[in-house]
């Protein structure tokens, strides 16, 4: 009898629990892959090989707008983006299916019909059947709108100006660069211009009306800037009240003073600034690319020292570099820092120019001049220092210098040549010493040091420095008056021309100004200036002393207007000390 080969009632029960496990597996297989994509904060898609979509997660089908993922199915990129960006898209996709090789965190800009902008992470791989062959291919998306936005705002900080929006100095000299390079590739044909814009006294306006006016006044004044310039063109803030321009391919130096005049006549319409009227200007230098530069930096050093030569000249205007201010840039460094070192190595020596009695023709006293023994360049005079010492605040330290040595030099004169009146001498102050609370404590400390008489000691200050420090001024000089400190004003008439303040200061002696000394006999009107100047003095109660006096004719028409004092190369010029005591000693050479 055969056996039978059928399976028996367990072995199907068995096969058919394996199917539907495996069926429940699938479909808790699918299930996850479902919930994956369809929670899943990334866009999700599948094309065939035309690009066109099988399937879609439901945040990619919100990122479309369509409602349900189903409705994309058989769309193309170009049912839902720009024809720029979906071209793109089967580009990739298209290379995907050709090479198999996947495209992975390309970052990309999605833009949608209607304007609205997408920044997307994409990797994008090629999808494969069972038997390895591309059927089409998958990507995700991920949405990185927020970081970009972020290190666009990062990259904003960066390279432009917070207050007014316009590029700043890093930017300028990434653009100035790439325009180098632009330049050398055309060996010489392109020409472009750096102008570099100073705004004149604009602490004017922060010390007037406060600093968010200053702010307000110079973002008014970056919008008027604009308009002089051509989109082409970078006008940036390089900082404070400081703006460069760069001209691209101009055709001569005649379109660069062309905008730098149009930009003086921008600015000269004035401005409206917290409900005050305000008038600005600017200096410009300019500085061209036909002068064979080497690097961007020196180009924009010499726009820079081309607006301090515009400035210096009377500001309001403009100057174009040339040869001849590098070298004086280079020659006035130099000079600086001979100047701090001659400082420390007590370079600086007095020189004594006689003060003189016009009625008796006898010494009074002597002016005490600093002169620079330079080690290389010999004796240098006050007109090439005296400028550099101010703008750099070294005039602080050589004006103690020259207090402490001249009150020194004085009392040890007075000790050996005792004579009634005694000997006096004239120290000048400067702008920056005026300016300081402690003056007058450190004029009180020299003279306790070298045992002068506070009456023999006359500080001269000039009328406008005088003036720049009315508050401040009128205090210190009060202090010095208590000291019985005699107190001159330099250079009368030279300055403010106010008369006001005279009632105001202690003053004792007016000097007047040289300019007005040495045309006395060929301009009547100068002599009547010299004459008004006097009776001015004699009315408030001062003396005069005449500056500059090189003729015995001004010194009798000095006398004749009853002119006090007088001081000139007529009676000698400025000695060291030695030579000066000789005129203690000897009295003056006759003139």
């Amino acid at each position: 009898m055969s056996q039978s080969l059928a399976p028996t009632v367990p072995e199907i029960d068995d096969e058919a629990s394996a199917r539907q496990d495996e069926i429940a597996r699938l479909k808790q297989e699918v299930f996850l892959l479902e919930t994956l994509m369809d929670n899943s904060p990334d866009s999700i898609y599948f094309k065939d090989l035309n690009s066109r979509f099988t399937r879609i997660n439901r945040y990619a089908a919100a990122r479309f707008g369509v409602g349900e993922p189903a409705l994309a199915v058989g769309r193309t990129d170009f049912d839902y983006f720009t024809d720029e960006h979906a071209a793109q898209a089967f580009r990739d996709e298209q290379e995907i299916i050709c090479t198999g090789q996947p495209l992975v965190n390309v970052e990309e800009k999605e833009t949608k019909p209607d304007g609205g902008v997408l920044w997307v992470s994409t990797t994008k791989m090629p999808l494969r059947d069972s038997a390895g062959n591309i059927v089409g291919t998958f990507g995700i998306s991920r949405d990185i709108t927020q970081r970009k936005q972020f290190e666009d705002q990062l990259e904003h900080q960066a390279f432009f100006d917070t207050l007014t929006q316009l590029p700043n100095r890093a930017l300028f000299m990434n653009r100035l660069q790439h325009l180098f390079h632009r330049a050398q590739r055309a060996q010489g044909d392109l020409l472009f211009a750096v102008l570099y814009l100073d705004v004149d006294r604009f602490k004017g306006v922060n010390d007037g009306l406060g600093h968010q006016a200053g702010d307000d006044l110079l973002v008014e004044i970056a919008r008027r800037l604009e308009r002089c310039v051509r989109p082409s063109d970078t006008l940036a803030r390089l900082g404070g009240d400081e703006f460069t321009i760069l001209l691209e391919d101009i055709a001569s130096e005649v379109d660069a003073t062309r905008i730098a005049d149009r930009i003086q006549k921008e600015l000269s319409v004035p401005f409206s600034v917290h409900g005050q009227e305000v008038f600005s200007s600017a200096s410009l230098g300019i500085a061209l690319s036909s002068s064979h530069y080497q690097r961007p930096e020196d180009m924009l050093r010499d726009s820079d020292i081309a607006m301090y030569r515009a400035k210096a000249s009377g500001r309001s205007r403009h100057q174009v570099f040339d040869v001849d201010m590098h070298q004086r840039a280079v020659s006035l460094l130099r000079l600086e820092t001979d100047l701090r070192r001659a400082i420390e190595r007590r370079e600086f020596v007095p020189y004594y120019q006689p003060i003189i009695d016009l009625e008796t023709r006898r010494l009074r006293g002597f002016e005490a001049l600093a002169r620079w023994l330079h080690p290389t360049r010999g004796l240098v005079m006050p007109d090439v220092f005296i400028p550099v010492a101010e703008e750099t605040g070294l005039i602080g330290p050589l004006g103690d210098f020259m207090l402490v040595e001249a009150c020194r030099q004085m009392r040890k004169w007075q000790r050996q040549y005792a004579r009634d009146p005694a000997l006096c001498i004239s120290v000048n102050v400067s702008t920056r010493q005026l300016a300081q609370s402690d003056v007058a404590e450190q004029v009180r400390r020299v003279l306790l040091e070298t045992g002068l008489d506070p009456a023999c000691l006359t500080l001269e200050i000039t009328e406008s420095a005088l003036m720049q420090n009315l508050k401040s001024g009128a205090d210190v000089i009060q202090r010095l008056h208590d000291m019985a400190v005699r107190l001159h004003i330099d250079d009368f008439g030279t300055g403010y021309s106010s008369l006001s303040y005279l009632h105001n200061f202690p003053v004792h002696t007016l000097k007047v100004d040289k300019s007005f000394v040495s045309r006395m006999e060929d301009a009547p009107n100068q002599a009547e200036i010299v004459k008004a100047i006097v009776s001015l003095a004699q009315n408030l109660g001062m003396e005069v002393t005449a500056e500059g006096v090189e003729t015995n004719a001004q010194a009798d028409a000095l006398q004749d207007l009853h002119c006090t004092n007088a001081q000139g190369f007529l009676f000698s010029r400025p000695l060291p000390a030695a030579e000066a005591e000789r005129l203690i000693v000897d009295g003056l050479p006759p003139y």
